[in-house]
Parts: C-alpha cells; sequence; structure tokens
C-alpha cells in the first residue's frame, strides 16, 4: 500500500511540477500568436488565460508521465533511466490529455515533441546529480 501511495505522490508531484512548464508553455505561445496574428485572438483569450489552460494540461499530461514511467521502469532510480526512454514516456504520457478529451488530436502533433523533451529535460537535470554522485547503469 506505501508503495502505491509513493507513486501516486510522484506522480502528483511530476504532475505539479509539468504545471508550471506547460503554463509557462502555453502563455509564451499566446504571446507570440497575439503579435504574429492579433486578428486570430478572441477577447478574453490573454496569456493569463491560456497560462490556466496549460497548467491543467500540464497537471495531466506530467501525472501521466509519472504514472507511465512508474510502472514501465519499476524500481529503476532516475539516474539510471536512459534520457531516450524517458523522452518516449514523456510523448506518451503527454499524449494523454488530447487522447482523452474532446481537444483536436492533431494536437498531438505540437505537443508530443514538447512533452518528450521536458522528460528527457528532467532526467538529464537527475543525472547531474550531486558532486561525487555516479549515475546506474554507467
Amino acid at each position: 500500500m506505501r508503495a502505491v501511495l509513493r507513486k501516486c505522490r510522484g506522480a502528483l508531484g511530476l504532475g505539479l511540477t509539468w504545471s508550471v512548464a506547460w503554463a509557462a508553455i502555453f502563455a509564451l505561445l499566446a504571446v507570440v500568436v497575439g503579435v504574429v496574428d492579433p486578428d486570430s485572438i478572441d477577447p478574453g483569450e490573454g496569456p493569463l488565460r491560456v497560462a490556466g489552460i496549460g497548467a491543467v494540461f500540464g497537471l495531466i499530461s506530467g501525472a501521466g508521465f509519472g504514472l507511465l514511467l512508474s510502472m514501465a521502469e519499476g524500481r529503476k532510480m532516475l539516474r539510471g533511466l536512459s534520457v531516450w526512454r524517458a523522452a518516449l514516456w514523456g510523448a506518451l504520457g503527454t499524449a494523454a490529455f488530447p487522447l482523452l478529451t474532446s481537444v483536436d488530436n492533431r494536437m498531438l502533433y505540437l505537443v508530443c515533441p514538447i512533452g518528450a523533451a521536458l522528460a528527457a529535460s528532467w532526467v538529464a537535470i537527475a543525472k547531474r546529480g550531486a558532486p561525487g554522485d555516479e549515475p546506474m547503469g554507467s
């Protein structure tokens, strides 16, 4: 039971972390669209509203990534995980939201590579670790 709670806590932590990252990404995209094509933005669709949507998206995709990671990689330490495998799980976790909702599935072409990059970056940063730590499996 404790292992399940620990996995859920980890997935929630990842979801919250990704929530912040995706909120920033969505806000940045809203600003870019607002500069490049301001007529395509309706009233009330400012960067803050879009960032809120990104935060929900990030929470769900980050939790999906965390759950996939815990199920697929089991007890493997994060530093022992391949960056490429993390990218795969990140892309699949990010795909959960568009596939499980009524959002246009063409959104996958944009968000899956970003999710893969977030996951790969997260693992690459974790691999750096504290000075003197050696990653497992190296």
